[in-house]
């Protein structure tokens, strides 16, 4: 996989869209989960990554109190 920046992105919000938490989507591409978190804070500040409101739950965690770290959840301003 090229490693540089559209396809890291790319690949990020893939595997996010696809339900995969930061360390899992990390894992996969065998790279720092820091990393992984700052692409999806990137991507949420451009508008590439839809936040979903505040005390929404998307239903793809279990249990859902796992919402707390998911790197789709907007987080209060």
């Amino acid at each position: 996989m090229t490693r540089g920046g559209g396809a890291l992105l790319d690949a990020v919000l893939a595997r996010t869209a696809a339900g995969e938490g930061p360390a899992r989507v990390a894992r996969s591409l065998g790279v720092d989960v820091g990393l992984v978190e700052v692409v999806l804070d990137h991507a949420a500040r451009t508008g590439r990554l839809p936040l979903a409101p505040v005390g929404a739950t998307c239903g793809t965690c279990t249990p859902r109190p796992a919402c707390a770290g998911c790197p789709v959840a907007s987080r209060p301003a």
